[in-house]
C-alpha cells in the first residue's frame, strides 16, 4: 500500500476565528460567508512573505507597510516567495482588522498534526509545515482598515487582498507552446490536477507545491508533490517519471481517489 494511505482521517479543528462578538459593522451573516468562503481557499503569493507573528500589513487602499515588511524579512526570514501557491489557514477579525494567517502561520503552535509522519516500514516523513525543530513557515497578511470593521462579502476582502495574494492568477497555460488537450484545459481552469497531465500542466492548475518528496516502488521511481496544510485539504499528485498517475485528497475525512480527470471537482 503506498504511503500516502497512511494517512487516513484529516480533522476540520478550530479553524474559525477570533475572541467572540463581531468586529465593527461587520454582520455575522457576513463573517460567516467570509470564513466559509476563504478559509483553506488557494492563491498564489504576489509579494514576498516574512516568517514570523507579524507578517505583512496591507492598507485598504493597496499600500503595503514596506519598512515593516523589510524589517519582518531581515529578522525572521521569507516563509513565501512570489508566485507560490499558499492556503488561508485561519481568519481573525478585530476591530480595524482582518488577519489571514498563511501556512499555518508564524506563531509556534503544538498540534497533533505537527507529529504525524507518513512512510513505509521504518522510514517515514512529516507532513507538517514546521521544520523538524517545530520552527514555524506560515506567515500572516493583515488587512488594516482606517475605521471600525465595514460590513463586506467575500469579493471584496479578495479585492483588498489583491496587492497581495491572487486568486484568479495567469497562468502558465497561456503561454505554452505546445497545444493542451481540452479535458486539461477544463482542469487547469478549474485549479485541480488529473491523470496524465505534465508537470507544466499541474503548475498551471495548482502552482508550485508546498513540498516534493520521491520514493521508489518495485524499482519504479516517485515523485509526489503536496498541496495544502493539515488539518486542511491536502492534495498529492504523483509522477511517475513526467507524468500524472495519480491525484489524492484528503480534506477532513478519509482519504480516497480524485475524481476522474473529466469530473468536475467543486471546491
Amino acid at each position: 500500500m503506498p504511503w500516502r494511505f497512511a494517512v487516513a482521517v484529516i480533522l476540520i479543528l478550530g479553524t474559525a476565528s477570533g475572541p467572540g462578538g463581531f468586529a465593527g459593522d461587520l454582520k455575522p451573516q457576513s463573517r460567516l460567508a467570509i470564513l466559509r468562503g476563504l478559509i483553506a481557499e488557494f492563491a498564489s503569493a504576489k509579494t514576498p512573505l516574512p516568517r514570523g507573528e507579524k507578517g505583512l500589513f496591507l492598507k485598504t487602499d493597496g499600500q503595503i507597510d514596506q519598512e515593516r515588511l523589510r524589517r519582518e524579512i531581515t529578522q525572521h526570514g521569507t516563509a513565501v516567495q512570489p508566485n507560490v501557491l499558499i492556503q488561508i489557514t485561519k481568519i481573525e477579525f478585530r476591530d480595524k482588522e482582518i488577519a489571514i494567517e498563511i501556512n499555518g502561520g508564524g506563531k509556534k503552535k503544538t498540534k497533533w498534526y505537527e507529529r504525524v509522519e507518513v512512510g513505509i516500514g521504518s522510514g517515514t516523513t512529516p507532513i507538517s509545515t514546521g521544520n523538524k525543530q517545530g520552527t514555524p513557515t506560515g506567515s500572516m497578511v493583515t488587512l488594516v482598515f482606517p475605521e471600525k470593521l465595514p460590513d463586506l462579502t467575500v469579493e471584496e476582502v479578495k479585492q483588498y487582498l489583491a496587492p497581495t495574494l491572487d486568486f484568479n492568477p495567469v497562468t502558465p497555460m497561456l503561454t505554452m507552446t505546445r497545444p493542451v488537450p481540452p479535458e486539461f484545459q477544463k482542469a487547469i481552469e478549474e485549479k485541480r490536477a488529473a491523470e496524465g497531465m505534465d508537470r507544466d500542466m499541474v503548475v498551471a492548475a495548482l502552482g508550485q507545491p508546498t513540498r516534493k518528496v520521491r520514493e521508489t516502488k518495485d524499482g519504479v521511481e516517485q515523485e509526489d508533490w503536496i498541496y495544502g496544510t493539515p488539518p486542511l485539504k491536502v492534495i498529492f499528485v504523483t509522477f511517475e517519471e513526467e507524468e500524472v498517475v495519480r491525484v489524492q485528497e484528503y480534506a477532513g475525512g478519509v482519504a480516497g481517489e480524485a475524481q476522474p480527470p473529466l469530473a468536475s471537482d467543486p471546491r
